[in-house]
């Protein structure tokens, strides 16, 4: 026993020893080396660009590659040690990527039976990061293919207040909030027009999608008709039906040197093949394109 003692006060001495000093109070020294990777498509998808992040018991990773605009994100709805299945709305796996005029989505959400795990192995409580393992199938609603997400990890994952990035996209529908998992701005060009297209994925089949021109100055607009190309115009897409919008934005910084867009916006979607209507109200995006 008196070895063990023993051993135990030369380890307190090495960590204090190698810890930094605040205020005369000594804290652990510590390097993240957060990362997060997963095989698809005969490739590896690595990045460190990765943190956690808790509304309530509901525990989301979030991992993005910016220099290809793919993002994962790992939602299950308890943030404890063991293995979950993804099926359902609460235990979600969603891969987005995007592509030159629109984004892809890969996912479990409201899948009936499992499409696959998550573990997660260690949450550590002093340095506020979790690591675990994960592999799912993922489907795309639109276009009935699945991708198959394999050797899933993430290793020292940090807490985050916010996802990922500096991006933002808030919105209620029907009063209700529309919690985006994916969020996409490109610079395009459709026919004659060259346009900044915004898209805010909620699941593979709900998107609220904006497309303002490329030199858009600071103001408020009304949306026009997507058909007719009178822009900028705005989209709510659910279940496989669009509803186009009557309302209105309102541009408040742009700076086409950076690619940096502000912007609130309201508006009402409506479509001819549906007697639904939806209100899209308090409506604020901060993005990059």
């Amino acid at each position: 026993m008196k070895y063990i003692k023993a051993f135990s006060l030369f380890l307190s001495f090495l960590l204090i020893f190698s810890s930094c000093e605040e205020n005369g109070i000594f804290f652990p020294s510590y390097e993240n080396n957060a990362n997060f990777q997963a095989t698809f498509d005969g490739e590896t998808f690595l990045t460190t660009d990765v943190n956690f992040t808790l509304e309530g018991e509901d525990l989301f990773v979030n991992a993005v590659d910016a220099t290809t605009n793919e993002s994962f994100t790992l939602r299950i709805d308890t943030y404890d040690l063991g293995v979950f299945s993804f099926e359902g709305l609460n235990n979600v796996a969603t891969y987005a990527e995007d592509k030159a005029n629109s984004s892809d989505v890969w996912t479990t959400f409201s899948e009936t039976s499992s499409r696959g795990t998550i573990e997660i192995t260690n949450i550590d409580y002093v340095y506020n990061t979790i690591s675990g393992n994960f592999n799912f199938i993922g489907r795309n609603s639109i276009s009935g293919s699945s991708k198959a997400f394999l050797s899933g990890s993430f290793n020292e994952v940090p807490k985050g207040d916010f996802p990922i990035g500096n991006e933002s996209f808030t919105a209620k529908i029907n009063g209700v909030e529309y919690d985006e998992i994916s969020l996409f701005g490109n610079l395009v060009t459709i026919g004659n027009n060259k346009l900044i297209t915004i898209d805010a994925n909620k699941s593979a089949t709900e998107t609220i999608s904006i497309t303002v021109p490329y030199n858009v100055l600071v103001g408020e607009y009304n949306f026009g008709s997507f058909a007719a190309q009178t822009y900028p115009t705005a989209q709510y897409t659910v279940n496989g039906l669009t509803y186009e919008a009557d309302g209105k934005i309102t541009i408040l910084s742009h700076n086409t040197t950076t690619n940096d867009i502000v912007a609130t916006f309201e508006f009402t979607a409506s479509s001819t093949s549906s007697t639904e209507v939806f209100s899209i109200t308090e409506g604020q995006l901060n993005l990059s394109y």
